[in-house]
């Protein structure tokens, strides 16, 4: 049933073969016995041409794009068009999940000079490799406001030879402007704080739609990452809406056309705000991303629903998307026969022969079908919480019965054209599949997927990994190859960690510091901090350093939550050191604009809830001890014994354009004291007030009093502390001219100590009322 891409499966006297014949990728592969002349991306296509003097045409898709099908059909496949870009350019193909690299810096041209971006992704460029124009799909003859290929061919090679001047000014400027976007990152040094992942949640949480689940309008992915950081159980003491939002998305996911209720597993995105009609490609990483959500709530909740849905999903990667060496799949096309969809949809008169009308009447008691665009056809979804009826997920009779039904519809299904499948393996995305697994294992308890998780674990260690600890990207037909980027390492080390973490075996964690110490000396920017996405000496025109998430999580993101795993595990501090200097070098753009970075943002609260107290000072002499501080008699000082906190006047009312002072005053108990801000040393955490609100007025500009001087014998340092009496002053401003009430919370951050030792770093909340009036 299962049916891939290879290059035996075209014709067996094919008219045309270019040079993607000899590539592994399935992407590539569709190419190969198109008339135009392809190279892959490397040293032969560059040195052509600058030998010729052409101008290069690139193309970057991957096989489960359906407008990539439509190009290669259309456009590549036309002899008379093939000739054109055969004798005016240089053709280059590349398969983007092989190279994410290229097609991150060419989809930065693209949005720069359309605005958006898409796949196919068409780009033109000089010799020298700068882009010079962009666009995505282009039909063969002008049609729906955009311009035939041939016609834009024509256009470009007529500038390429008789306005060369404006050409090569218009790449160097977009060029620019591509080093310009990437320098925006700020790097500035600021570490995240409460503050930043508390914007975050609300940035989040502000754009929940009510009605449906989810985030936002359509089109609507699955928000795996947003889900997991609402989950956490400092966000959710904090934002108690937190949980219902979770929630309804997981219900709203599960119940929709999203979710393939037949054979299991996830589509890539809804088309509909109501995840009902499917984009129909699935994605492994969408399957990980999903099951380690769905085992996170089925940990915290025990619904039998969402267990349900992980042991689904895990069934469909198993029997459709591994390989017989246990590694995973990367995607399944949406279209079969040119037709998106087509593999999934039924009607209700399939149905009912299929099941008979005993067997659908029940069907059709918990299910629908929604409509597609076009035809009779319909997408399977559940009526659930929507609608009248919903599953008894715990009634084991039903949910036989309903397997029974499914089986029978499956096997129906297969019966039809299979979409084609993308078999290479690529590292990151396993990596994830791995820590699915493990987590699914150590939240339902099976010790199967454990084992799926092992296996898959070690094919990578004898086929992917180097004794050095360095990683390929790509793995079919035998081949590993392409050099691994910043996400491979940082995907499979968090896999492995999972692993570890399930199993208590240290040859996983052994394995993931070797993955990890190789991903620092390859990536880390030993100047400014943070990790490149590529390594240095390739032939790109720029090493790009991003914190930011896409369809994956940040690979930064990752590789930070990865080192504070180490460094709780391992207790050596060169891995916090590392993981806090990252979070440092994009902490300014994280507090700017936080739901960006939602990953990056669940690192920093891992690092403020889980690994502060990991922090040790240079000599290794330990300051930190458990929650609370023993004491003679065997009894015990609690943190709230310790310190307090007051804030006066403790309501303020504010006129537009204005402003009023708060003032701060710390109470601590006597020989207890509390670092200053700035603190004395870089490894200390200095005393911080800082604040959020629902309105628009915010704190600025807090003073800090100079500490007190105040010997360690210990260390022998003499550090800068605040004792007893100690006020902060801060002003509360506003700009709004609208009159309304609300609050404004106060985080009081600090670490308090004694002469000989220190209670983990803790924090202390008060709320202050606001009035806003006009002037």
């Amino acid at each position: 049933m299962v049916r891939s891409v290879s290059a035996g499966e075209f014709s067996k006297t094919p008219q045309f073969t270019n040079r993607l014949v000899e590539e592994t990728s399935p992407y590539l592969q569709l190419h190969a016995h198109n008339p135009v002349n392809w190279y892959p991306w490397g040293k032969e296509a560059f040195a052509l041409a600058r030998r010729e003097d052409k101008p290069i045409f690139l193309s970057v898709g991957y096989s489960t794009c359906y407008w990539c099908h439509v190009m290669e059909r259309e456009v590549f496949a036309d002899e008379t068009i093939a000739q054109l870009m055969n004798e005016w350019f240089v053709n280059i193909k590349v398969d983007r999940e092989e190279r994410p690299d290229v097609d991150q810096i060419y989809m930065m041209a693209t949005q720069l000079i359309t605005q958006r971006g898409g796949w196919p992704n068409s780009v033109f460029l000089t010799t020298d490799l700068e882009p010079f124009y962009a666009g995505t799909y282009f039909p063969p003859e002008d049609r729906h406001g955009r311009p035939g290929f041939p016609r834009l061919l024509s256009n470009l090679n007529d500038h390429w030879q008789n306005n060369r001047a404006r050409v090569d000014a218009a790449a160097r400027e977009l060029a620019s402007a591509i080093r310009d976007h990437q320098s925006t990152t700020d790097f500035s040094k600021k570490i995240p704080d409460t503050t930043t992942v508390l914007n975050a949640t609300v940035a989040i949480l502000k754009r929940y739609d009510a009605t449906n689940g989810g985030f936002g309008g359509a089109p609507k992915f699955p928000p795996s990452m947003r889900l997991e950081l609402l989950m956490d159980p400092w966000i959710m003491d904090r934002h108690e809406k937190s949980k219902h939002v979770t929630e309804h998305t997981l219900q709203a996911m599960a119940d929709g056309g999203i979710y393939d209720h037949i054979g299991g597993g996830f589509h890539r995105y809804a088309t509909d705000a109501f995840w009902r009609v499917p984009h129909f490609e699935k994605m492994l990483y969408n399957q990980a991303q999903l099951v380690s959500v769905y085992a996170k709530a089925y940990a915290r909740t025990g619904n039998d629903r969402w267990r349900f849905v992980v042991d689904d999903i895990l069934r469909y990667v198993s029997r459709e998307m591994t390989s017989p060496e246990g590694a995973f799949f990367s995607a399944l096309d949406a279209e079969t026969e040119t037709i998106e969809g087509k593999y999934y949809v039924w009607t209700k008169e399939e149905i009912y022969t299929l099941l008979g009308t005993e067997g659908a009447d029940l069907f059709f008691k918990y299910y629908e079908l929604a409509p597609m665009p076009e035809g009779v056809e319909g997408v399977v979804f559940s009526k659930g919480k929507m609608g009248q009826f919903d599953l008894e997920w715990s009634d084991k009779k039903l949910l036989v019965q309903f397997e029974t039904l499914r089986a029978v519809l499956r096997h129906a299904r297969e019966e039809r054209t299979y979409p084609l499948l993308d078999d290479k393996i690529i590292t990151s995305w396993n990596g994830m599949m791995i820590a699915a697994y493990a987590e699914a294992a150590e939240a339902i308890g099976t010790r199967a997927y454990q084992d799926v998780a092992e296996k898959a674990g070690r094919f990578f260690i004898a086929h992917m990994l180097s004794k050095s600890g360095t990683l390929k990207r790509v793995y079919r037909e035998g081949i590993a190859k392409q050099d691994g980027f910043l996400e491979d390492y940082a995907f499979f080390a968090n896999g492995l960690l999972a692993l570890y973490k399930v199993t208590g075996n240290l040859f996983w964690l052994e394995t993931a510091q070797t993955v990890c110490n190789a991903m620092i000396e390859r990536f880390w920017d030993t100047d400014a901090g943070g990790f490149f996405y590529s390594e240095g000496g390739t032939d790109l025109i720029i090493r790009i350093k991003s914190a930011t998430d896409s369809a994956l999580p940040s690979a930064n993101g990752v590789a930070t939550k990865c080192l504070l795993q180490l460094a709780r595990a391992t207790g050596e501090r060169r891995y916090l050191d590392y993981a806090v200097d990252n979070l440092k070098v994009f902490g300014g753009k994280m507090a700017t604009r936080p739901a960006f970075f939602t990953e990056m943002v669940s690192a920093a609260n891992e690092y403020l809830t889980k690994n502060r107290e990991v922090s040790r000072p240079p000599n290794g002499i330990d300051l930190l001890t458990t929650t609370s501080v023993s004491v003679a008699e065997g009894h015990s000082i609690q943190q709230k014994d310790i310190i307090t906190f007051e804030v006066l006047p403790e309501e303020l009312d504010l006129q537009h354009g204005g402003g009023a002072d708060l003032s701060v005053l710390l109470q601590l108990a006597e020989g207890w004291h509390v670092n200053a801000n700035p603190a004395s040393k870089d490894w200390l955490i200095p005393t911080s007030l800082i604040a959020n609100s629902d309105l628009s007025a915010q704190l600025t500009d807090v003073k800090y009093p100079p500490g007190k001087p105040f010997y360690l014998a210990a260390l022998e340092e003499t550090l800068s502390v605040y004792d007893r009496g100690t006020t902060l002053i801060g002003t509360v401003s506003t700009t709004s001219s609208e009159s309304q009430s609300g609050e404004l919370h106060l985080l009081l951050q600090y670490q308090a100590c004694d002469e000989s030792q220190c209670l983990p770093p803790g924090e202390l909340e008060k709320t202050v009322k606001i009035t806003l009036s006009e002037e």
